[in-house]
């Protein structure tokens, strides 16, 4: 290993407990993904959807007007794991970004082209008019973020391979990984929106909505989680294979703190699958729809669990012997947590709000 390419370790010690600092960067990591994954998985399905059949715009205009907000979101709650990643392992992955940096730099072009055209495809779907080319292209800037996303967060694990990324960036989708950890990725992005899309459908039909229109929307996003969900499961294994022989083995080594995650995120993907094959009709099958959501979002859970965990073993040698001091600053943590909480509440809060209220149509309700 080229370990002349590690930076040194920063000789400023912690403000707090390396376990608190963990704790937090998953924590802040699922409820930024959670937005991620709404953007990236409503996008694609309103791509596939398209305007004919039952409920299909509907889906459509669903996911591009949740994207109007989920978008800025999904940055603003990147900011928070982001920041742990610096304070655990910024050498590492600052490192990798800096190897790929045109690409990490374009993700930002990226983002600002996506944003902008789901605006225009907000207002084309307001003014009755086809939105279908541009919901595509959105979802290509996604789809292109996801990818670079994946490539970073793999080439940070592995300081082994940076000689030759630093020759040629290309190199860095060499990974045997990357396809099926990119696709996993994508997948758990679809199948959380095809059953946000459910539930929003389920929730509208019970206030009064046109039936035939929910029922096919609700069909649509059960649908698409159920087969994402099957293919998902299908791509773990081999995203399992495709890790480095010694990460695979010190990982299945690893007793019940890494086996547990994993064998009960599997174990709530079958149930998953079992959940969603058993909705005929969502709209009269409310708690299964419900079920479903809550299994997808712990499945999240518990792999994101794993990704972290598989994390320590990608850099067990390039860590060994690592000493950090630590100097905790309980004042600056207290007022980041106090800040941290109040603005997910208030997020919380809004994102209630502007589901309940729905002002009627007209100058006055505007």
């Amino acid at each position: 290993m080229p370990t002349s390419l590690i930076p040194a370790l920063d000789p400023a010690p912690l403000p707090g407990p390396p376990w608190l600092f963990h704790v937090l960067w998953v924590l802040t990591f699922f409820i930024h993904l959670l937005f991620v994954n709404t953007v990236l998985g409503g996008t694609l399905l309103a791509a596939f959807a398209g305007a004919a059949g039952a409920g299909r715009r509907e889906i459509r205009t669903l996911f591009v007007g949740v994207n109007s907000w989920a978008i800025s979101l999904a940055i603003t709650f990147g900011i928070a794991p982001l920041l742990f990643v610096q304070v655990v392992l910024g050498r590492f992955f600052y490192t990798a970004a800096i190897l790929v940096g045109w690409a990490w730099f374009g993700m930002l072009i990226l983002l600002t082209i996506g944003y902008y055209l789901n605006y225009v495809a907000k207002f084309r779907l307001r003014g009755g008019k086809d939105a279908g080319a541009i919901v595509a292209l959105e979802a290509v800037c996604f789809v292109a973020i996801a990818a670079i996303q994946v490539t970073v967060n793999l080439l940070h694990l592995q300081p082994g391979r940076w000689e030759q990324v630093a020759d040629r960036a290309w190199v860095a989708l060499g990974d045997p990984s990357f396809l099926p950890r990119f696709i996993h990725f994508v997948l758990a992005a679809v199948a959380m929106a095809g059953a946000l899309a459910a539930f929003v459908a389920v929730r509208r039909a019970a206030r009064g909505g046109d039936p035939e229109a929910l029922r096919g929307m609700a069909r649509f996003g059960v649908k698409a989680a159920l087969i994402a969900t099957l293919l998902q499961l299908v791509d773990g294994f081999w995203l399992l294979l495709a890790l480095p022989e010694d990460v695979l083995r010190a990982f299945m080594r690893g007793g019940a703190v890494t086996m547990a995650p994993l064998g009960v995120g599997i174990l709530a993907g079958v149930l998953l699958l079992v959940v969603l094959a058993q909705i005929s009709d969502p709209l009269v099958q409310p708690t299964k729809v419900r079920r479903a959501a809550e299994l997808i979002v712990g499945a999240m859970v518990l792999m994101i669990v794993t990704r972290h965990e598989l994390r320590d073993f990608y850099l067990a040698k390039a860590r060994a012997g690592e000493q950090v001091t630590v100097a905790p600053q309980w004042g600056s943590l207290a007022l980041f947590l106090a800040v941290f909480v109040l603005c997910v509440g208030l997020t919380v809060y809004a994102l209630v709000r502007a589901a309940k209220d729905r002002p009627g149509p007209g100058e006055e309700a505007a």
